[in-house]
């Protein structure tokens, strides 16, 4: 299965993509979801946050806020995170 990808700044330029492998399963997973912090973003993470748990037995869903949307977080922090979770979710709002 491929992914065609247009790049608005210039002329079509096609390139197929292939999508990542899937290892694991989310069920039973432990799922983090990263708010960026502009509007409604906290809202749409939390619906995905309970859409996975109720359609695919996430076990549980962690929530964490970035101070701001304009900076990232730091690699101690992302290998934080990242220890005590199976997948990560990042979004934005607006």
């Amino acid at each position: 299965m491929g992914i065609t990808v247009y790049n608005p700044t210039s002329g079509p330029s096609l390139k197929e993509l292939k999508m990542a492998k899937r290892g694991k399963s989310l069920e039973g997973s432990i799922v983090t979801i990263i708010d960026n912090g502009k509007k409604n973003s906290d809202h749409v993470l939390n619906f995905i946050g309970e859409k996975l748990k109720k359609h695919y037995n996430v076990k549980e869903v962690n929530a964490y806020k970035k101070p701001s949307f304009s900076h990232g977080i730091d690699e101690a922090e992302a290998k934080r995170i990242a220890s005590q979770c199976d997948f990560i979710i990042s979004g934005i709002g607006d």
